[in-house]
Parts: structure tokens; sequence; C-alpha cells
């Protein structure tokens, strides 16, 4: 089982950052999204967006483009703040502003959700609470090992498959995210930084001996031209950008990939293991 999705949040991030002229950027992230889409249509493919409630406000046309062509619009938070420095009343408003919005733009209901920066943590587990009490039944926020902004190392499930998590009366459907050891170091290679800085050799190797792979991309992740800022994570930020939608077009050729809610069909969930937080 190959899950496709994109965290969509550049729209927003490239203007709050500074990240160049509207008027430049904005042109090049809406290529790539139509190009995006026109691939996974030609490929007969869904995915799953996770988008931010500030984008549904500010940019409406980006959420009901991939709405209208038929692909799962889900809840990425409203402003893309890390949760592992905020409290229970913080993420309560946040998520419930970013749903609302963009329900209000899709008109559907919003069942999925995944946090920034997957920041979720030992610290924060109360957040699959608020999630239930807010309608969602699919998250794909554990990363199962430490990471810079977060990360979830003592999480007991598999890193291979979909699992059912329990905290306290709460059961929600989460979909972590896939994990290799590299020289004894977990790293997600299906996306983001390690996606282009890996050979794509290694990476559909991984893929091909793999039952449950977690991808997540950015439009970001594609964008040549955007404006570079110089500091430590320079590398992992901006390594590998000019091959990198060749890289996953060729992704999407050698591989059939389902959205999360066609995996949650698609999955026997009385026989997946219960996970206790």
């Amino acid at each position: 089982m190959n899950i496709l999705t994109f965290d969509i949040e550049d729209w927003w991030v490239y203007e709050h950052y500074g990240m160049g002229n509207k008027n430049e950027f904005l042109p090049r992230l809406d290529k790539y999204l139509n190009n995006i889409l026109d691939l996974l249509d030609k490929k007969n493919t869904k995915a799953t967006f996770f988008c931010l409630g500030i984008i549904a406000r500010n940019y409406p046309k980006v959420i009901k483009l991939i709405d209208n062509r038929g692909h799962q619009i889900a809840c990425h938070s409203d402003i893309h703040s890390f949760l592992s420095d905020r409290d229970e009343s913080f993420f309560y408003n946040d998520t419930k502003k970013a749903i609302d919005s963009l329900e209000q733009v899709i008109g559907k209901k919003i069942i999925a959700y995944r946090a920034p920066a997957f920041s979720f943590t030992e610290k924060n587990k109360w957040a699959f609470t608020i999630l239930h009490s807010l309608g969602i039944t699919e998250d794909s926020s554990i990363y199962p090992a430490k990471r810079a902004f977060g990360g979830f190392s003592s999480f007991a499930g598999s890193k291979e498959k979909p699992v059912l998590i329990q905290y306290n009366d709460t059961i929600i459907k989460e979909f972590p995210i896939t994990l290799s050891s590299i020289l004894g170091k977990y790293i997600a290679y299906s996306g983001g930084g390690y996606f282009r800085l890996l050979p794509y050799s290694f990476i559909k190797n991984k893929m091909e001996k793999s039952e449950y792979v977690m991808t997540y991309f950015h439009i970001k992740d594609f964008d040549f031209e955007q404006k570079k800022v110089f500091y430590t994570r320079y590398i992992q930020n901006y390594y590998g950008l000019k091959k990198a939608y060749h890289k996953f077009q060729s992704l999407i050729d050698d591989f059939k990939f389902v959205s999360i809610n066609q995996a949650t069909e698609m999955t026997n969930w009385d026989k997946i293991s219960i996970i206790q937080l």
C-alpha cells in the first residue's frame, strides 16, 4: 500500500517568510500544482492534500482546484504553528478554525489531519482527544523517531503499516510516516528533503521491498527557482531541487498510489493492532 500525500502550505509560507515577490512565486506554485494534478489525472491516481486553513481563506481557488479534481482535502492546521510548545486551548482553536475554513470552501466534512512538521510528541498526546472531538477519524502525524521539531520516538506501533491509536477513550486510525534506518539513523526517505537528497534508485528499491509507504511532498520540493536563504539547513532545504520533479514523475510512473481515504477503505481495521498511548 503506497499512499500519496501533499502538504499544501507554500502559498502562505512563501509570503509569510518573505521568500520572494508574490507576483513571481504565485505563478510558479500554481504551475507546479497544475502539473501535479494533470499527472495524477493521467495516471488515474488520487492523493490526500493536507491544507492550511489560512490557505483556504486567502487562496480558496487552490483548495477548490484540488477538490474539483477528485482528491481528498485534509487539515494541516491553520497557520502551520508547531505543536511541540503549544497548549490544548491553542490546538483546539487552531484546528477548529482550519477545519471550518476548509469545509466552507469545499462544502464537505474534513476527517483527516496532519500536524505541522509531524510535531506530535509524548507531551501532546492529548491532541488525539481534541481531533476526535472535532470529527477527525484519520491521522498522519506520527513520525516514529526523534526529529528536529518533535517526533514520537517511543511510539510502539509498526513503521510498516497503519494502526489504531487509543488515547483514553479516543480511537483514531493512524497512518504513520515511513522510516528507513541508514547508518543507525531513522529517516523519512519518501518525501521532503530526503526524497531530494537520496538517489532515486535507493528510494525505488526501498519501496519495492515495503508493504506500506507513506509519502509527503510540498510544492516547494519542486520549485528550483525559489529564493534561497542561507542558514544551517541550507543543504536539506535546497539540494536536489532541479531534479526533484523528474524523480517525482518517475515515482508516479513506477508505483501505484492511493489516497488516505482510499487506504482506509482498503484496510480491514478489525485485524489492525491497537496501540495505547
